[in-house]
């Protein structure tokens, strides 16, 4: 192989990783599977918050911050009880948290993407005489 074949070999083999770069950049994010695998790390931290404060004697700081947590999901506190309701409400919590993460990051990039393309053509418009 001579040195040209192989320096055009590097540069197709550059430009293949910059090709796939830019697509793994700029792919859509799934809002579902987003929100069921944050859903299902925060149902497990959900259970194993209360679980795991439920067999020691957790001191009062804790205590007094699952009691405030418990404000804002119904159910949610250091008893047998508080594990299945945290399991449940930390898995809703962190779907809707997922697909709000995912759609709001989805419409971000749509957005990028139409100006990207409004910028080349204003460019290719402005430039148009320069061609000819």
């Amino acid at each position: 192989m001579s040195l040209s074949e192989r320096e055009a070999q590097f540069l197709a083999d550059l430009e293949r990783q910059r090709r796939e770069a830019i697509r793994r950049t700029f792919t859509r994010l799934d809002p579902v599977a987003l929100g069921a695998g944050l859903g299902v790390a925060a149902a497990i931290l959900g259970a194993l918050l209360p679980a795991r404060l439920l067999f020691g004697n957790p001191p009062r700081e804790v205590q007094e911050t699952v009691g405030r947590i418990g404000h804002f999901f119904y159910g949610f506190d250091i008893t047998p009880a508080g594990v299945f309701f945290g399991f449940v409400w930390f898995l809703a919590a962190g779907f809707v948290a997922g697909a709000l993460i995912a759609g709001i990051r989805n419409l971000a990039l749509r957005f990028v993407l139409w100006k990207m393309g409004v910028d080349a053509a204003r460019w290719r418009r402005r430039h148009f005489l320069d061609e000819i």
